[in-house]
């Protein structure tokens, strides 16, 4: 008896704050930060925020109920939920493993904002000036008599018409407007001048800014290419183990830790970002910032690329085919109102990027203003934006370091909010999957896959390793995750049925949704995600062959690791099959209809004393009488 009742002893939120807080911290990562901004602009501004709020009407909305409503009914994860539909257990599995994998790289980006924070404190910000050892254009003013730069002048002491033709560009301060490379290149393409293949040779290996040599030379000293990964680069894993005992510290008692920890985690980064919006409207160009991100260019809405990007990015900013959303759902309490949060979590989803944009820009508008450009020059998305454009006008501000922390500090505690969930999705499936032998071990659990994640991420640290995860992120995205959720829509949808679903929320919240949400799940959402899918597929490119550094072999392993999450689907129907009685007609009809073990849970958010498990995904209806 004992073994059972620790068996469904599964825990849940203490209020719905928490819940909400967590789904909005796992909801806002990144990529609102780095990513939407420089999306939106490229796409049209202001109008493209017409297909980005359709995309999450039509898509992330039905697809956040969704998820919600089928976990908090059951009050089981993704690794133990599909006991809705057995033969698509396999649905669940891949979700596990999606989370998994992005939880290895993930904590090296943040690791990556962590080295930025410490650094900040110093007196004058590394990436602001000149080093010995650090190779960037913008150091050439040594020529000029200024001596910022060892290593600029080690090169041109060893070519006297190098060094001439430098001094001819008369450029006596460092700039961010490229001058200096653009006078050094038409300099050694013109007839006589310094043309020696040594010197373009010399020239090719240096960064073009201060900021683009400390972040590529000085944090990341970046190899050729993946195929040398090179030594592990100490300080980025000194950080890595900071962030993973973070994490586990954070995450000690699961469900019950980081319900806390969330309050402050999701906030401060609201407060971070109102502080820097603020100060970047203060600064001169800031208008123009905004106006290149929030006017319309309506034209654009005719381009079907327009319409993919928004899909996209509202795809991968509410987080589906992770998990994450279900394993929280799944610690609800069963009357929690789940019809009320999928309308909520959407629209705070879509203002942060929005905020976020605003605070973006304003920075942006500064830059094109001091590097005498204009805003879409100086526009970038992803690492260049976050460690190379914003370093570089943080340390033209009064109080350079001030801005720094807080600006990477907010980065952090993006990041920190999304691993939180990441981590504890898996853990949880773990403990769904063997509650007799796991779940009075969640610590152990949960230390478990931090070190194995950790571990698995050591590569990721080496000089090669920035090749590596844009390896793995590219291919996770691109294969694997929107092939998930179309998989789990269609069954939800078809096989379990949406009379079946709004029976369910009914009986939950008491009344049934509104009568679109059928349509949605079985036609607009679904075809939604195919689409996507296929066009995502047909305009596929191999990352190697306009990113630098990949050798032939490495899209073979692209795929290999991208295909990591859709295995489990086939592998679990095989096995699935294979273990039923009867004929095979008679295995697949039972298997496309619910476990008996599918029952509701009870309003205080455990089992019902009528079902226990015994392995994950299988089990065995326990008799009421005990």
């Amino acid at each position: 008896m004992a073994g059972k009742k620790s068996g469904s002893e599964r825990g849940g939120w203490d209020s719905w704050f928490e819940f909400l807080f967590s789904c909005l911290g796992s909801m806002v990562g990144l990529g609102n930060i780095w990513r939407f901004p420089y999306v939106c602009y490229k796409n049209g501004g202001g109008a493209f925020l017409i297909p980005f709020f359709v995309s999450m009407i039509v898509c992330g909305c039905p697809l956040i109920f969704l998820e919600i409503v089928y976990c908090q009914y059951s009050n089981l994860g993704p690794g133990k939920v599909w006991v809705v539909c057995p033969l698509f257990k396999g649905v669940g599995f891949g979700m596990m493993t999606v989370a998994f994998v992005v939880s290895i790289y993930y904590t090296v980006i943040m690791s990556w904002t962590l080295y930025y924070v410490v650094s900040s404190f110093r007196a004058s910000l590394p990436w602001s000036v000149c080093q010995p050892g650090l190779r960037s254009l913008e150091c050439q003013e040594m020529v000029n008599g200024n001596d910022r730069s060892l290593e600029f002048q080690e090169m041109v002491n060893g070519n006297d018409s190098f060094t001439s033709a430098v001094s001819a560009a008369n450029v006596t301060a460092p700039t961010i407007s490229g001058s200096v490379t653009s006078k050094l290149t038409s300099l050694t393409e013109a007839p006589g001048g310094a043309t020696e293949t040594s010197v373009t040779d010399k020239l090719s290996s240096f960064y073009e800014t201060n900021e683009e040599a400390y972040w590529f030379q000085g944090v990341l000293n970046i190899s050729p290419g993946l195929g040398e990964l090179g030594e592990i680069q100490w300080w980025i894993l000194v950080c890595l183990v900071v962030v993973w005992v973070i994490v586990f510290l954070c995450l000690i008692k699961g469900i019950k830790s980081v319900g806390k920890v969330v309050y402050v985690a999701a906030t401060v980064p609201y407060l971070i970002l109102t502080c820097l919006l603020i100060r970047g409207c203060l600064l001169p160009g800031a208008g123009n910032g905004l106006y290149f991100y929030m006017v319309p260019v309506w034209d654009k809405l005719l381009s079907f690329q327009v319409w993919r990007d928004a899909a996209s990015q509202v795809f991968f900013s509410v987080g589906m085919g992770f998990g994450i959303i279900s394993t929280l759902a799944s610690y609800n309490k069963f009357h929690n109102n789940c019809y009320r949060d999928a309308m909520i979590l959407p629209i705070l989803d879509c203002a942060t990027s929005v905020f976020a944009g605003l605070a973006i820009f304003t920075f942006l508008g500064y830059m094109a203003h001091i590097a005498g450009k204009s805003v879409d020059q100086v526009a970038q998305e992803g690492p260049g934006l976050v460690f190379v454009a914003y370093p570089s006008v943080l340390s033209t501000l009064p109080l350079p370091q001030l801005w720094s922390v807080l600006f990477f500090s907010m980065l952090f505690f993006v990041g920190l909010d999304s691993q939180f969930m990441l981590v504890q999705g898996v853990s949880t499936a773990l403990t769904d999957c063997f509650p007799d032998q796991l779940r009075q071990r969640k610590t152990q659990v949960t230390l478990a896959v931090c070190f194995t994640s950790f571990f698995l991420g050591i590569p990721i640290t080496t000089q090669g390793g920035f090749y590596l995860l844009n390896l793995i992120d590219w291919y996770i995205a691109s294969f694997s995750v929107m092939f998930i959720v179309f998989l789990e829509v269609m069954v939800l949808a078809w096989i379990y049925g949406t009379d079946r679903l709004f029976e369910d929320i009914s009986a939950m919240i008491g009344y049934q949704p509104h009568v679109i949400f059928k349509f949605t799940w079985r036609y607009f959402t679904p075809a939604f995600v195919i689409v996507l899918w296929l066009s995502g597929l047909f305009n596929f490119t191999p990352i190697g062959e306009n990113n630098p550094g990949y050798p032939p072999w490495a899209d073979t392993l692209g795929v290999l690791i991208g295909s990591l999450p859709i295995l489990p689907v086939p592998i679990k129907m095989a096995w699935t099959l294979l273990r039923g009685q009867g004929s095979f007609q008679k295995r697949l009809s039972r298997s496309l209809r619910p476990s008996p073990l599918w029952k509701a849970a009870v309003e205080k958010g455990v089992m019902k004393p009528d079902r226990d498990f015994d392995d994950c995904g299988e089990g065995t209806a326990m008799s009421t009488a005990i």
